[in-house]
């Protein structure tokens, strides 16, 4: 069993010994029923400093930089290392937050959400796809979910033109690993953000979670998909409340896996991301009274964020928050694991770079004793649409969700206090 690890500890030797393991088999040869992983891809810039009100810049020459900054992160190089990373472990199931789309077109004037921009500049998702086939590992979608897809204007290289953002959370399934999908769904938490973005028009920003129920080695597991509200504690807790009524409503074994932005502070590891100082009145300790810390539980609990958004070493902070979690029940975890730690090679401009700025979490589970369940029938959420299509690309504008966030809470806390006077000129050039 891998013991407690450092915030800035190196997993290479971890790894080596997990890529010679059977898929089925954890490093320690424990037999074990799945593996499970949850990576948030990072989107390689900070997307929320368009609104910030400290700059003169319009939103055109603010969105134009930050197009060019997620370009400078090379998302290729990027996706392709947590592939390699990927290939060596091997998890059965692997659930991805920020699934990006960047999109690019003409300049249309039209409504902020209602994108229409056609031109793919980067597909997150497909690039790790790709590079995952390209190793003889690939994986399945069984089930996304879509949060923000918003198009502004932009001004680059000299251009003017619309660019698109899609945010996309999504289940995959290793392809040869004995799994059944049974269905699968998407749904929107109720608990938004309600943005201005000039003039009288606003955006809700939305999040929710992708759910997958499967039948692994033919024993039943619900998975579920989750990127929280950033920097907003009220939000992200009142969506952790959403989820853990979710949770409550369905029976058997289940995984939680996501960015739940928030930590077990009270544990003595470090603050949550906002600085609230009791994790029992935030989503982490919403979620945990019914469902088990399976990193924490396995004696791994090494930090997973926050590299710097433009993900360019020398990195002064660290992964000093642990906000990326598994959590279970009806299973426990022999051993728990980071990758994607360590910068890689490979940059277009020859420099290294971190494959996101979070870390991943691999975690091996294996069977638990029955606990008496909190509800004995499986009530669906009245907000989910079933998808009985479990192999199919799922439209990035079809699943029934809608995020905030990407960027951190400076950016978050900045957005929510500016009025709609200093964004008024988000058509403006």
């Amino acid at each position: 069993m891998l013991g407690t690890l450092g915030a800035g500890a190196s997993l290479r030797g971890v790894e080596t010994a997990a890529a010679t393991a059977t898929p089925e088999r954890d490093a320690d040869g424990t037999a074990l029923t799945t593996t499970v992983a949850t990576q948030n891809l990072g989107l390689g810039a900070d997307f929320l400093s368009i609104a910030r009100d400290d700059s003169d810049a319009p939103i055109p020459e603010r969105v134009g930089d930050l197009y060019d900054t997620v370009r400078a992160s090379d998302p290729r190089a990027r996706m392709t290392a947590i592939a390699d990373e990927l290939a060596g472990l091997s998890p059965t199931v692997l659930g991805v937050q920020e699934a990006a789309v960047v999109r690019r077109g003409p300049r249309s004037g039209g409504d902020p959400t209602d994108p229409d921009a056609g031109t793919v500049v980067f597909d997150f998702l497909a690039i790790l796809r790709d590079a995952l086939a390209d190793r003889d590992v690939p994986y399945r979608l069984v089930a996304a979910t879509t949060n923000t897809d918003l198009e502004l204007p932009a001004r680059v290289d000299g251009e003017r033109i619309d660019v698109r953002l899609t945010d996309r959370d999504a289940v995959l399934v290793r392809a040869d690993a004995d799994v059944a999908v049974e269905s699968t769904a998407g749904a929107t938490y109720d608990a938004s953000l309600t943005l201005p973005v000039g003039g009288d028009r606003t955006v809700e920003i939305e999040r929710g979670y992708a759910r997958a129920d499967l039948r692994i080695e033919g024993a039943s597991a619900t998975i579920l998909n989750t990127h929280l509200a950033s920097g907003l504690a009220d939000v992200r807790t009142a969506q952790a409340r959403e989820l853990a009524a979710t949770v409550e409503s369905l029976s058997g074994p289940l995984v939680v896996l996501g960015d739940l932005n928030d930590e077990p502070s009270r544990t003595g590891e470090t603050p949550t991301p906002d600085g609230s100082d009791s994790a029992d009145a935030g989503a982490y300790g919403l979620l945990t009274e019914g469902l088990t810390d399976a990193p924490r539980a396995a004696g791994a609990t090494g930090g997973t964020c926050c590299r710097p958004s433009a993900l360019r070493p020398p990195d002064e902070d660290g992964l000093s928050q642990r906000i990326d979690h598994v959590l279970v029940r009806g299973l426990r975890a022999p051993s728990a694991e980071r990758f994607a730690v360590d910068p890689i090679e490979g940059a277009s401009d020859g420099s290294g770079l971190f494959p996101s700025d979070h870390a991943g979490v691999r975690v091996g589970l294996t069977s638990a004793p029955a606990t008496p369940s909190t509800s004995t029938t499986d009530t669906p959420d009245p907000r989910t649409t079933d998808d009985a299509t479990t192999d199919a690309e799922p439209e990035a504008s079809t699943t029934a969700t809608s995020t905030p966030g990407f960027g951190p809470l400076s950016a978050l806390v900045a957005v929510v206090s500016l009025g709609v006077a200093s964004i008024r000129r988000l058509g403006g050039d």
